[in-house]
């Protein structure tokens, strides 16, 4: 139905508009109209609905690919983006095939790269590993800046010294002499301690020692070479032992080596470099008068010896010499 205008005149009361009746019914029918066809609020309800963003809202379209962004002022544009990020485009651009076990990722202030763990294998950072931690100090001198540096340089016997010649001028404690030794040209050297030297220095008259060694678990008739710390020249006084042996006392190693098959009833060679030997019934002393002068061939502080274990069973054997220092 088409729109019902209602004629009020040209002036007030001129008789000229429509009747009061004729007025009302008019606006009826048009109140009429507008309620039979009053939005329902469905979407199909409507007519010309925009089907398409592109030109119905005033968007240009784009190309292929394209997103649709705002700029944050009501402004939509389709616009190009970067392809999505997968497991292969991080591992090359984190370059995974660079890092090393036990690597941790870090950022150097423009892209991430790979470092060392500082805690190891245990991650976490915050700390040095020891592997780190000697690759700092030996990889060059440690300078520690007026600091103490606190260690237990100590061993167990003078068997367990590194070889001398791979740390020259190491200084190390011994706890089975109770000594302590440097090592110079290729051999330990014993330092001299203030019972040895005396009480007028170092050209004070030096006092008798007992030194002694334990052969552990030595079988009847058993033979071990020992080692007895002592001194470069010696004057022997006594030959103590804890068990029945028979001891012998040599200028060096290598003199104990060619010695080694004498029979214990054989005397040695006026030149095989023995320096003294006792057999004992058991435990008890053997006293020289006067005493035998000794000495190292090799200019060590250590006197090559061996001992056989005569006492009828295995036992631990202690050797025990009673000397004399003569030789710085």
């Amino acid at each position: 139905m088409a729109k019902q205008v209602i004629n009020y005149g040209t002036a007030a009361n001129d008789g000229t508009g429509d009747a009061l009746r004729n007025a009302m019914i008019k606006i009826v029918s048009n109140f009429d109209e507008l309620y039979d066809g009053q939005f329902s609020g469905s979407w199909d309800d409507l007519t010309d609905i925009p089907n398409t963003l592109i030109g119905s809202f005033g968007i240009t379209d784009g190309s292929n690919n394209q997103v649709l962004t705002t700029d944050g002022d009501g402004n939509l544009t389709f616009k190009t983006v970067s392809a999505a990020i997968d497991t292969a485009d991080i591992d090359a651009h984190l370059n995974t095939g660079s890092a090393a076990n036990n690597q941790i990722l870090s950022w150097n202030g423009s892209d991430y790269a790979w470092v060392a763990d500082q805690q190891g294998s245990g991650g976490g950072g915050g700390g040095l590993s020891n592997t780190e931690i000697i690759n700092l100090v030996t990889g060059s001198d440690l300078d520690m800046a007026g600091n103490k540096v606190l260690f237990g340089n100590v061993y167990q016997d003078i068997g367990d010294l590194p070889a001398a010649g791979d740390y020259h001028g190491m200084f190390a404690h011994v706890h089975g002499t109770g000594k302590a030794y440097y090592a110079h040209a290729g051999n330990w050297v014993r330092l001299a301690d203030f019972s040895e030297i005396g009480s007028g220095g170092s050209g004070g008259l030096s006092s008798r020692a007992s030194k002694s060694t334990t052969v552990s678990s030595l079988a009847n008739n058993g033979t071990a070479n020992m080692v007895i710390d002592g001194f470069k020249g010696y004057a022997l006084y006594s030959i103590q032992t804890s068990h029945a042996a028979w001891v012998r006392l040599y200028i060096s190693a290598s003199a104990r080596t060619a010695d080694s098959s004498r029979a214990q009833t054989s005397d040695p060679a006026p030149d095989a470099g023995v320096v003294a030997e006792v057999i004992t019934a058991g435990a008890e002393t053997v006293k020289f008068g006067p005493a035998i002068l000794g000495y190292t061939d090799d200019a060590s502080t250590t006197i090559s010896a061996a001992v056989t274990n005569l006492s009828g069973a295995t036992n631990n054997v202690t050797v025990t010499l009673n000397i004399l220092k003569l030789e710085e």
